[in-house]
């Protein structure tokens, strides 16, 4: 704001500037405005048509044919003064601010209103005085003259939280987020940093739950209930528990903040928000006891992430992963109703896995790739035995035996007549290894032959 004020006083004075009359020293005048179209000499109009044939006399100033006497730069009479002098102001950038600051804070000063310690007890005492009858609409006012009345002290400090405090007792539940976030802004390590957390907790809560069962679009004004948001609750509800994480990464409440932010995310099906939140508990806070249900919650997202077996399959790789932690990190400390939603979780991982490998096979087996078509139906039987598909798989393992590796080229006599490379030729010359050698050779599967199946690789 502060710019602008800045640049409507520099207006204003130009303006005047060219309303002012140039006064010589012999008494003669150029008025401001002239009748007719010809502008009298020392005029910007008159200079402004006259400075490219004016010349420069050193000593002297400009002079133009025609005209008696010299003239600046500017075109003024070197003779005259100006009555006027306008300066620029000068661009201080971000720090006009505190100029202006500065500048409110003197005029308050002078009409009485600056800071005052006694008047800020005695504006302390009487909101306090507001706040133990429960008249909050007084004890704010009280507060709030106290901050401004004794900036920057204890004063200030505790009168913000009680403003805060009589916000969220007369159940203005917006005013009162505003309100903690002002004192955590300019205190950060205020003594009032528990209450003022578990208050935005409470807060936030209370908005996700109402927002549960009462559902409003985002964009749905609210203009009749007070302790909502005027727009989208929920999002200052996720709001709320994220400036709690910030405020406060290492409080009893920041690992409570996350879960209610995933747990609303994976309800409205945002997985990937979702299971970024479970992400960030199961690897900034080991010792939450959110870790068995953000491991648990963490996998159910990943595997609503998958989106069949023809899309990207990280996020099974993935939820492989976290099964092998949940294993080893509540090894024998799982109840019967935890290993059982462990159980059901897994189980669906491995039809998922299951499906991808059939999927594979059969595409490879639709192009006449026999041979990598008996590899991944395999697989399937060995590492997912107990799936659906595992006997389809096996009984199309079978019947592939005997059939060719690969599809024969409809351009096969062409590349006949194709010379071999060089490289190619050394490759070919190169002896093979003696069966008698230490060295293992890993091999496919025969045509027509079944490796030994055994169980799941996921445990």
């Amino acid at each position: 704001m502060s710019k602008y004020l800045a640049t409507w006083l520099a207006v204003a004075l130009i303006f005047s500037a060219f309303q002012t009359s140039y006064v010589t020293a012999e008494g003669w005048q150029f008025p401001s405005f002239f009748s007719g179209s010809s502008s009298p000499p020392g005029t910007p109009e008159w200079w402004k048509k006259n400075k490219g044939k004016a010349l420069f006399e050193p000593g002297k100033g400009y002079r133009v044919e025609g005209v008696e006497g010299y003239f600046d730069q500017e075109g003024r009479p070197m003779h005259a003064r100006v009555s006027k002098t306008v300066t620029k102001q000068k661009d201080e950038g971000l720090f006009q601010d505190l100029n202006l600051t500065k500048a409110v804070t003197d005029i308050k000063a002078q009409v009485g209103y600056g800071p005052d310690q006694q008047m800020a007890n005695q504006a302390y005492s009487e909101g306090e005085n507001a706040f133990r009858r429960e008249a909050y609409s007084e004890a704010i006012k009280q507060f709030q003259q106290a901050s401004s009345r004794w900036p920057d002290s204890k004063v200030e400090q505790d009168a913000m939280f009680f403003t805060a405090e009589s916000h969220f007792f007369s159940d203005d539940y917006p005013e009162a987020i505003d309100a903690y976030s002002s004192l955590l802004k300019k205190y950060p390590n205020t003594q009032h940093l528990d209450k003022v957390i578990r208050r935005q907790f409470e807060i936030a809560r209370y908005w996700d739950e109402y927002q549960k069962y009462k559902a409003h679009w985002a964009t749905t004004p609210n203009l009749l209930d007070n302790t909502r948001p005027l727009f989208d609750t929920l999002g200052h509800s996720l709001k709320a528990y994220e400036n709690i994480r910030i405020n406060d990464p290492t409080g009893p409440l920041a690992d409570d903040s996350i879960m209610a932010t995933a747990n609303s995310y994976f309800l409205r099906q945002r997985y990937n928000d979702a299971d970024y939140y479970y992400q960030l508990i199961r690897r900034e806070y080991p010792r939450s006891d959110h870790q068995f249900e953000a491991h648990l919650l963490g996998l159910q997202c990943k595997l609503n992430k998958y989106q069949g077996p023809d899309y990207d399959g990280t996020p099974l790789l993935e939820a492989k992963k976290l099964i092998k932690q949940l294993k080893t990190q509540f090894a024998g400390e799982l109840s019967l109703d935890e290993r059982n939603r462990v159980a059901e979780t897994k189980a669906i991982l491995i039809k998922q896995l299951a499906a991808r490998d059939f999927k594979r096979a059969k595409g490879y087996d639709e192009t006449e790739h026999f041979e990598s078509a008996r590899f991944y139906y395999g697989e399937l039987v060995r590492n997912y035995p107990d799936t659906p598909l595992a006997e389809q798989a096996k009984q199309r393992y079978l019947e592939l035996a005997g059939k060719p590796a690969h599809p024969e080229s409809s351009m096969a006599w062409l590349l006949k007549m194709v010379p071999e490379s060089a490289e190619r030729k050394a490759i070919a010359q190169v002896p093979m290894v003696k069966p008698e050698s230490n060295i293992q050779i890993a091999r496919q599967p025969q045509a027509g032959t079944l490796t030994p199946l055994g169980q799941t690789t996921i445990r």
